[in-house]
């Protein structure tokens, strides 16, 4: 039998039981709770890191594991403790009992300034067809709403093939802010030949595909560009507006995981204007090259008869000279002087022009040539009587300083009375008989004489040739810096860098006078000793 006493014990030990028993289960179910609670995702707010390059975030802390998000650089974001080498990371405005986004290695992370730029946790998507949205990330879940064709939303949060989707004219920074889910198939198409992408965030346009190089624009969030050519995981970048042709300049380069390939059918929405220019500018071409060829021929037509005009003969008559007449170059008295007749001297004349007569005379292989013009005052149709009694004057001997024109070619010429000199600058050429002369510039010194051929045997007082002086005389050929003819002596200088060449002979010093009347050269030496090479035959002994 049991005593009081031991039931009271008895008793007192099954309260005991029945109190400690529950309160060790309370206990145990406490633990088991608060290591399953989310505070195991709690993370030191301090902790602000940034990415050094773009980086993934990856769903766990494997490398293998699925990325979930792409970090541009020098955006802060806030991370975990690091465990094994990798971070947790969260947006920053999660709570300290927020799941995380994410993980990211250790390696590419560095912290950040507390003024950092905050990461937008959403990508700008085109709908390219009307979507339903649900409150759940499953399909079973109530529908959101509808996301028209065309729309321009933000995408963030990546989970389980679910996107959390945003208005997309504010920043991302909490998935709490999100109007629903989609699936990520639905929002990230993959059209490997879109001709346009669309920046995803905003981006640099750089120069080169190399990360280092320098920016040349910038692509806003939805803006849109024409795309070439991948490389390295960059696009070569068009404008959108540009005509884009095989050697059409590239506008730069931007990363691949920043451009999103805009929808087949809002594509070709885009792109019909762009090949509607397209097909203007190649009707506009078109009717350039019809223009053109339109106007060659006209002009082939003018051409043609401006040829029969120049072919026609050109209707002359022969005068004769009342005096000594100059042959000019131009009909002006202040042009140069190219011949003279004598007194009753016949000359084949055009029509006249003003109070000039252009001079023509017989050119092998075509009619006649205009050489030059006459003033008409001293022309008269009949010869004078007294020149037909006379015989033929007596053929001048040439050699004389005035005996013989000296005919000047260039490319320009200017004439000044008041210094009496006419200078040549450009492919200046100068032909007297056989003496053959080319320069840059030729400087002809005259004197102060009056127009008449009665006194003008010494017109032309001296010729100065400048640059890249070369000269024939016969079988002689010589060059130098300067060349002057003094007309009067008849006497050529050649200075500065003189060579004279006489077949296979050659002399060359600072200075080379050669005397034309008496057919001899002096060669003096300057600075430097005079050189002369001269070639012997063979056969002839020393």
């Amino acid at each position: 039998m049991i005593s009081i006493f031991e039931k009271s014990s008895l008793l007192r030990s099954n309260s005991l039981s029945a109190v400690i028993l529950p309160a060790f289960i309370c206990m145990v179910f406490f633990l088991v709770l608060v290591s399953t609670s989310p505070v195991a995702h709690a993370y030191d707010r301090s902790e602000l890191k940034i990415a050094k390059t773009i980086a993934n975030i990856r769903e766990n802390p494997n490398l293998k594991a699925p990325v979930v998000w792409v970090l541009s650089p020098a955006e802060s974001f806030l991370v975990g403790r690091e465990k094994n080498g990798w971070y947790a990371v969260y947006p920053a405005s999660a709570e300290q009992t927020a799941d995380p986004v994410g993980y990211i290695s250790k390696k590419v992370v560095l912290p950040a300034a507390n003024d950092s730029r905050p990461v937008d946790w959403g990508d700008v998507r085109y709908v390219g067809k009307d979507l339903k949205y649900h409150l759940e990330r499953t399909v079973k879940s109530s529908t959101g709403g509808i996301i028209k064709s065309g729309d321009k939303i933000k995408v963030g949060f990546l989970k389980g093939g679910w996107y959390a989707i945003f208005k997309a004219d504010a920043p991302v920074t909490s998935e709490a802010e999100a109007l629903g889910f989609v699936e990520k198939d639905s929002v990230d198409i993959n059209v490997a030949d879109a001709r346009i992408r669309y920046a995803v965030r905003k981006i640099n346009v750089i120069k080169k595909p190399v990360s280092t190089s320098k920016a040349v624009g910038i692509l806003n969030p939805g803006h849109r560009a024409q795309v070439g050519k991948e490389k390295g995981g960059m696009y070569a970048l068009y404008r959108i507006d540009t005509l884009v042709k095989e050697n059409t300049p590239v506008w730069g380069y931007a990363w691949g995981p920043f451009l999103a390939a805009y929808p087949k059918n809002l594509e070709e929405k885009k792109m019909a204007g762009i090949d509607a220019r397209k097909a203007e500018l190649a009707a506009e071409k078109k009717r350039s090259e019809q223009a053109e060829k339109v106007r060659a021929n006209e002009l082939a037509a003018m051409e043609e008869a401006m040829e029969e005009v120049l072919k026609t003969p050109v209707p002359t008559r022969t005068m004769y000279s009342q005096a000594v007449l100059n042959i000019r170059s131009e009909p002006n008295a202040k042009s140069l002087i190219v011949d003279k007749l004598e007194v009753g001297q016949s000359v084949v004349v055009g029509r006249q022009e003003g109070k000039w007569y252009p001079v023509f005379k017989a050119v092998k292989g075509a009619d006649v040539k205009r050489v030059g013009y006459v003033y008409g005052a001293y022309l008269q149709a009949d010869a004078p009587a007294e020149k037909k009694q006379q015989a033929a004057p007596e053929k001048r001997v040439p050699g004389g300083p005035d005996e013989v024109p000296i005919k000047i070619t260039s490319t320009k010429m200017t004439f000044s009375e008041n210094r009496n000199r006419i200078i040549f600058a450009g492919n200046v050429k100068v032909v007297r008989l056989d003496v053959t002369l080319t320069s840059d510039t030729l400087t002809v010194h005259l004197r102060p004489e009056g127009d008449s051929l009665t006194d003008t045997q010494d017109k032309i007082k001296k010729i100065i040739a400048g640059g890249h002086v070369k000269v024939s005389m016969n079988k002689r050929k010589g060059s130098c810096d300067k060349l002057t003819y003094v007309v009067g002596d008849s006497i050529i200088f050649m200075e500065g860098n003189a060579r004279l060449k006489d077949g296979p002979n050659l002399v060359q010093g600072s200075v080379i006078k050669f005397y034309l009347k008496d057919n001899r050269s002096e060669v003096v030496g300057g600075s430097k000793p005079v050189e002369a090479i001269f070639y012997t035959p063979k056969n002839v002994s020393p």
